[in-house]
């Protein structure tokens, strides 16, 4: 069979959208998916389609160019990896001519190759870990305080004060172990991701003539954390990104990366911030042509799965969509095979009431897409299947016992009719699985009327393996309350614990922390 036909099967098995991705030629390109499109794959064919056309063209004399692939995690980069590996093999074609990385994986390549330019060693300097962040923010916050002893107790007497010892030992609990150390990672965050220095933000904090200068604040931690992250010679993920921009603001350097550089594909964009598409956006242009990168980006317009943790919003890549729109340099993907009917229409109903109650005022919380079924000849099997019972079902249970008790008789049921299938049951945080699992597990001990294990079904915690490798660190924090039994901050560690363990109940702990001897000692 020839190459010509071999590619033309690969683009007919494709769904529309991801046809077009895998029709890209040159330019920019973005492509706002809906969840279940099929994101990763289409991108895995159009990178596998891409470079099949480059093979059967007329080789070009000089080094060949290589493809970038970016996406969010390791784990999403080896998977997209693997596929477009396997792409390659049914197109008798070499596995070659493309990489596959981490965002800050490139980033870290480029600044890592610059050494003088980028002002990065990784001989002198090592990634810093969560535990050493955590770590150096409440020393940064410390060295704060040190320094702004007045605006500091500006905070610490400000608003409705009567004075009381009990009341300032709880402020400056609560400050010194949240308030601050949240702020700061706040503005840390966002001013790296915005590409504003300790000095930037300074300067923007003379102007605040607020009579709480809380930008003044920030801005002063934001220096602290950046003195001790130098003194201790740690990088974290925002300065790779800013040290490969400054290898590229480097003509010579930028000439280089983009001569050895086909394209730029983007998976998963919607968790990009703006700081790391400018590294993208800069690698994909071109001399002749330097307001169409050869960029594609696909996403999904409406979530950001990381946004808790990182800057990253949605937001960002509808702006990037409607650019793209009036240049006439947009696709969707709109079939989702993932749900069933009922699922899709709840989810569109949902979105169309969103956008239109107006809780937002005049502005949209999200872009306007209505999800529709695959099509019948889909090669996904069984992509939309038909309900299970209702196929949307909204209970109001009295209280988290009978929700628990509803739910495992909706398991029940349901794996009674179908002996082969496993079912999901999915919660916001990790305690919540834990409490549903403690329950599950021990009806007879919380007085369910449900019993799974007798029945031969199995309950997994998932979260049950991370938790375990906490274990090391919870077991620190016990051992720092019992040898400092009197400071505020093993205190509250140890009460953290016993409460995410549900071994008390939840309650204020910072209340508890700020008073060590009362809550020690609470009689004479």
């Amino acid at each position: 069979m020839e190459l010509a036909q071999r590619l033309a099967e690969l683009r007919a098995s494709l769904r529309p959208g991801q046809q077009e991705l895998a029709d890209w030629q040159q330019g920019p390109l973005a492509v706002s998916a809906v969840p279940g499109a099929g994101k990763s794959y289409g991108m895995a064919v159009a990178v596998a389609l891409t470079l099949g056309r480059q093979v059967r063209s007329e080789p070009l004399p000089g080094p060949v160019k290589q493809l970038i692939v970016v996406t969010f995690t390791r784990s999403a980069a080896s998977h997209l990896k693997h596929q477009i590996r396997q792409h390659l093999r049914k197109l008798c074609l070499p596995q070659a001519g493309f990489t596959v990385q981490t965002l800050h994986g490139l980033a870290l390549n480029i600044a890592s190759r610059h050494p003088q330019l980028s002002g990065l060693h990784l001989e002198q300097v090592t990634l810093i870990t969560p535990n050493r962040h955590h770590r150096l923010l409440r020393q940064a916050v410390d060295q704060w305080i040190e320094q702004n002893p007045d605006l500091y107790q500006q905070l610490l007497v400000g608003g409705e004060f009567d004075g009381e010892e009990t009341e300032r030992l709880r402020r400056q609990s609560v400050l010194r172990s949240d308030c601050l150390p949240s702020l700061a990672t706040i503005v840390i965050r966002e001013a790296k991701s915005s590409d504003l220095s300790p000095q930037k933000l300074l300067a923007l904090a003379e102007g605040q003539t607020d009579s709480l200068p809380v930008f003044a604040i920030a801005a002063g931690l934001y220096q602290s954390y950046q003195q001790l992250l130098q003194r201790h010679h740690y990088i974290d993920y925002d300065d790779m990104i800013l040290a490969a921009l400054r290898v590229l603001e480097n003509p010579e350097a930028l000439q280089l990366w983009r001569s050895q550089i086909l394209a730029v594909f983007e998976d998963e964009a919607q968790d990009s911030t703006p700081l790391q598409f400018r590294l993208l956006n800069s690698l994909a242009s071109t001399d002749q042509a330097p307001h169409r990168p050869n960029l594609v980006r696909v996403g999904d317009s409406n979530q950001a799965i990381n946004s808790t943790f990182t800057p990253a919003d949605p937001s960002f890549f509808r702006q990037f969509c409607a650019l793209s729109q009036r240049q006439n340099r947009l696709a969707t993907m709109n079939q989702a095979g993932r749900s069933t009917a009922v699922i899709i229409a709840a989810a569109n109903w949902m979105l169309a009431w969103v956008n239109n109650a107006g809780p937002a005022g005049e502005e949209q919380p999200f872009a306007p897409q209505t999800i529709l079924p695959v099509a019948a000849h889909d090669p996904q099997s069984n992509a939309n299947p038909p309900p299970e019972g209702q196929g949307l079902e909204i209970e109001t249970p009295t209280d988290v016992y009978e929700t628990v008790e509803r739910i495992g008789h909706r398991v029940l049921t349901l794996l009674t009719h179908n002996p082969q299938a496993s079912a999901a049951v999915l919660v916001r945080e990790n305690k919540q699985g834990s409490f549903i699992a403690e329950l599950l597990s021990r009806p007879e001990h919380y007085g369910l009327a449900i019993d799974l294990s007798a029945q031969g079904i199995d309950i997994l915690d998932v979260g049950n393996s991370s938790r375990q490798n906490r274990v090391p660190l919870e077991l620190l924090h016990l051992l720092q309350f019992l040898a400092y039994p009197h400071s505020t901050e093993a205190l509250k560690g140890a009460l953290q614990i016993l409460v995410d363990r549900q071994c008390i109940p939840a309650q204020a702990v910072h209340s508890l922390a700020s008073q060590p001897e009362k809550f020690l000692y609470p009689v004479p």
